[in-house]
């Protein structure tokens, strides 16, 4: 079924949100810093004070803000006034989109490896499922891939769910993971595939769909932006001082992603994004790739320094931040000369097949 996802009055003429471009960098470079304090702090070098894991410990949430975007951004791109949508042709674009530059990304990790004398001991089996980002395998070649399975799983329900039209495909949406979560915590043995399923992180991407709908269709408090990011933020900080571990992940960091989210997105429908974010927000551009390579540089620098010169490892905070600057700086060369060319080579040739073209996100 073919339609054309128009509902509202006031659909927004651009799928570019620069403040939330801005914040998946953030969030990607969350996440390394994270990796990589843990990892000096486990196999390197001793941590600076107390806290120190406690607070790097945090980044682990750019997972969460992730997962929002997610479900924002599908129904921003989708309902683009004009746009036919064909659930096939938004399927195979998620595809493109997340499986040639992981598959890159996989390769650079059984070749820098093998190469440094840590080679995967993966069966042939398990590569191939890790390679399909099967719940079972995904993290195995790459650990962070673990939530590339539920991004696909989200583009399959959303994808078809949107063959019934916005507001209706969100509606059962809502309904089918809902009921899977409620499943789930009557469920004592699951496996990979019904934890995948059955687990509460759906419910971020549900809070993404929910603040693209109300951005979609008109329906933002646009005078409270500001206030509703301010909130967000507080209450990030409120979770870390509460402690973040006492509670669900979903709870503690989910919802101040999605108030975060719904903030940023209200505040620039408003007073639109200013010109330093909309540079910064460039450099959202190449976070899937950050994403993915950033436990590969972290691996080899850990190699490198105890391997070289054991006693001049710098102390976790040191290294985590120099290893951000050298992904970010590695991320956005991979992005520039490799994943851009190619996504802009199979617009073209979409183009000319009469087809849409990909859309960013």
């Amino acid at each position: 079924m073919d339609r054309t996802i128009e509902e509202g009055a006031q659909l927004r003429q651009t799928s570019t949100f620069h403040s939330i471009q801005l914040l998946r960098a953030i969030a990607a470079t969350m996440v390394l810093l994270f990796h990589a304090q843990q990892a000096f702090a486990a196999k390197v070098s001793h941590p600076l004070f107390g806290a120190e894991n406690y607070l790097f410990g945090f980044g682990a949430v750019g997972v969460h803000i992730f997962f929002v975007i997610s479900g924002f951004i599908m129904v921003v791109t989708c309902t683009q006034p004009g746009r036919t949508y064909h659930a096939r042709s938004f399927l195979w674009r998620r595809f493109l989109r997340i499986y040639p530059a992981y598959w890159f990304c996989a390769l650079a990790y059984l070749s820098v490896l093998a190469a440094i004398g840590s080679p995967y001991e993966l069966a042939g089996s398990e590569v191939v499922k890790a390679l399909a980002l099967w719940p079972t395998d995904s993290p195995k070649v790459i650990g962070p891939a673990w939530t590339l399975s539920y991004e696909m799983f989200f583009y399959l329900c959303f994808g078809l769910a949107m063959m019934l039209s916005l507001t209706r495909g969100l509606i059962v949406l809502t309904a089918a993971f809902t009921t899977a979560i409620a499943v789930g915590l009557i469920i004592d043995d699951k496996g990979a595939v019904v934890h995948l399923v059955t687990n509460t992180l759906l419910l971020l991407f549900l809070a993404g769909t929910g603040i693209g709908w109300l951005s979609v269709t008109g329906r933002l408090p646009l005078r409270w932006g500001p206030a509703i990011t301010a909130l967000g933020l507080a209450l990030f900080l409120g979770g870390i001082g509460f402690g973040y571990e006492r509670l669900p992940s979903a709870l503690i960091w989910g919802v101040p992603s999605a108030v975060l989210i719904l903030g940023l997105v209200t505040w620039e429908s408003g007073d639109g994004a200013s010109e330093r974010v909309r540079r910064l927000g460039r450099l959202g551009e190449s976070s899937y790739i950050l994403y993915l390579i950033h436990i590969l540089v972290i691996t080899v620098a850990v190699f490198l320094c105890k391997s070289f010169a054991p006693e001049l490892a710098p102390a976790p905070p040191i290294a985590a931040f120099t290893i951000a600057i050298c992904s970010i700086a590695l991320a956005e060369g991979i992005h520039r000369g490799i994943e851009r060319p190619a996504l802009a080579l199979f617009a073209r040739k979409r183009s000319k097949s009469g087809s849409q073209p990909p859309q960013a996100g």
